[in-house]
């Protein structure tokens, strides 16, 4: 049986392109009427619902647990407007890719800081959303490798390979024993990658080869490094 490909959405499927956090600030100044409320926050890895107690911690906002929840439902309705008008594009290689994945038998989920209506709006919008039966998402008082062990739905750690752009990516992987290969498309070089411990990197998923030939690799047990 393959192993299980977890992937991280934001800067390893999809193009960043602030999309998210347009669509948080605007349900913040919705419901609060502070603009900007999620600027100069480190949206990189970061879960969800982390970014929202880091936003009222610094607008000096204490939710209840049901503005909590308004919250969420009126950041979704505001991603899923201006998905509308901007959809997200997946980064190069990946429509070729996760069809092929899928149809070699890959078993593949989220492991994603996104809410999960929010993961699914996004990968709606870019038209790959289909490929993804379900997975771990932003939930609080979760952390980043707590959503990745729920993704995995115990699933033995040596039959699990993680995927992401971000050092969270990597220590949240390695919390919870599993491989992970580190994708270069978001913010973080391939240098920066295999520093933070990442077990194989790669540029981009622009080759299918180049990918398979890394999970082949991660499969096998082998690494780490910076995949050929």
């Amino acid at each position: 049986m393959r192993p299980l490909l977890i992937w991280d959405i934001d800067g390893t499927l999809l193009e960043p392109r602030g999309i998210g956090r347009a669509a948080l600030n605007e349900a913040f100044a919705a419901m609060y009427g502070i603009a900007a409320g999620f600027d100069g926050l480190d949206f990189a890895g970061a879960a969800d619902h982390d970014l929202w107690l880091q936003a009222t911690a610094q607008s000096h906002v204490r939710p209840t647990a049901d503005e909590t929840a308004k919250f969420f439902i009126t950041y979704r309705n505001r991603l899923e407007a201006l998905l509308t008008r901007t959809p997200l594009r997946p980064l190069p290689g990946v429509s070729t890719l996760i069809p092929l994945l899928s149809q070699m038998g890959w078993p593949m989920v989220l492991g994603t800081g996104n809410i999960r209506a929010g993961a699914y709006a996004k990968l709606s919008a870019a038209g790959i959303a289909n490929y993804f039966p379900g997975g771990g998402f932003s939930q609080p008082n979760l952390t980043r490798a707590d959503i990745l062990q729920s993704a995995a739905a115990g699933r033995d750690p040596a039959t699990v390979i993680v995927l992401g752009d971000t050092p969270r990516d990597i220590h949240a992987a390695h919390a919870n024993r599993f491989v992970i290969l580190g994708v270069a498309t978001g913010r973080f070089s391939e240098a920066s990658l295999a520093q933070e411990g990442a077990d194989l990197v790669l540029p981009n998923l622009g080759s299918p080869d180049q990918v398979m030939m890394a999970l082949t690799t991660l499969a096998n047990g082998r690494g780490p490094g910076v995949a050929p």
